[in-house]
């Protein structure tokens, strides 16, 4: 099982294109200055086709279905031939159904492919549309949900589809954006409208990690001025959160020092990518991002997956 688990774990990174970047982190009102701001385009031309997806990226025999199904069962799996999964235990977030058979789930590309291309991805080569479908770098980019729910979504964003569970909507929102924020997608003016309602749902001043760009992406544009949060910056110019500052004021207090500080059993903690899944066998370690901060692997108060968390 160790092994199988390995292997699994060894996909979250297959699929990564630009090197690490500083962690950055950001309240729930803060992340919509991240995204930039334009109309969908290109619609016309989408075909699912363009994005190949499930692929065995790492050759172990697991395709990216396969290796999430492994990843959320919150019992061990032992895969059969073929790294056929068809048992398990899984909580769908959208709905808030248990399932223990893998027949009963889909694997929701968390913003759609359509979606996607709509926002950004059509200007892609096939290189990286098949690295965004089949993303494991990052833990909201793929999540295993009941079928029906994942097809009462189909390619919809939040302006026209939330999940039924409401203690998931804020968790929902947070994800949406930090998706787009990895790929560099861009986010329409009803989106944004409806995204800002959701985060309005978040705990105040609670922190959220903005995962490591997969591709290169231009600076955000400004979000529009309607409804403007006080927390959002009116200048893309200015970071919308302290810890984007190249450098801290004399009045700031940096969260913790750039350096690395062993906190487990005097070692030098592991490198981590924030937002990513952890083993079960992590719960309660500690990882260190590559700019020095400490995230710990556990769950939330939305969210019952063990991720690498501030």
């Amino acid at each position: 099982m160790k092994k199988l688990l390995g292997v699994a774990l060894s996909a979250l990174t297959f699929f990564s294109f630009v090197p690490a970047a500083t962690a950055q982190t950001a309240t729930a009102t803060e992340l919509l200055s991240y995204l930039s701001v334009a109309p969908e385009s290109n619609g016309s031309s989408y075909s699912r086709s363009l994005f190949r997806h499930w692929s065995d990226a790492d050759r172990n025999g697991c395709n990216t279905r396969e290796e999430v199904l492994l990843l959320e069962s919150s019992i061990p799996i032992t895969p059969g031939r073929g790294c056929r999964i068809t048992r398990g235990k899984w909580f769908s977030e959208f709905d808030g159904r248990t399932f223990t058979s893998a027949a009963s789930l889909d694997i929701d590309h968390f913003v759609p492919l359509k979606e996607a291309w709509d926002s950004g991805a059509s200007g892609w080569d096939s290189t990286t549309r098949e690295a965004f479908a089949n993303d494991l770098g990052f833990a909201g980019s793929l999540i295993a949900v009941s079928a029906s729910s994942n097809r009462s979504k189909s390619d919809r964003d939040p302006a026209d589809w939330i999940p039924t569970r409401t203690a998931f909507r804020c968790s929902y929102a947070v994800t949406w954006v930090q998706v787009k924020y990895r790929w560099g997608l861009s986010a329409d003016e009803r989106e944004v409208a409806a995204l800002r309602n959701l985060l309005g749902l978040c705990p105040a001043g609670e922190s959220y990690s903005l995962p490591e760009r997969a591709v290169d992406a231009p600076s955000p544009s400004p979000i529009p001025s309607v409804s403007p949060t006080p927390t959002e910056t009116p200048s893309p110019s200015v970071s919308p959160s302290p810890t984007q500052s190249p450098a801290p004021s004399p009045t700031e207090t940096a969260p913790v020092s750039p350096s690395p500080t062993p906190t487990q059993a005097g070692t030098e903690l592991p490198r981590i990518t924030p937002g990513a899944f952890c083993a079960r066998e992590k719960e309660g370690t500690q990882g260190m991002a590559s700019n020095g901060l400490v995230y710990t692997c556990k769950t939330s108060a939305t969210d019952t997956r063990l991720r690498w968390r501030r």
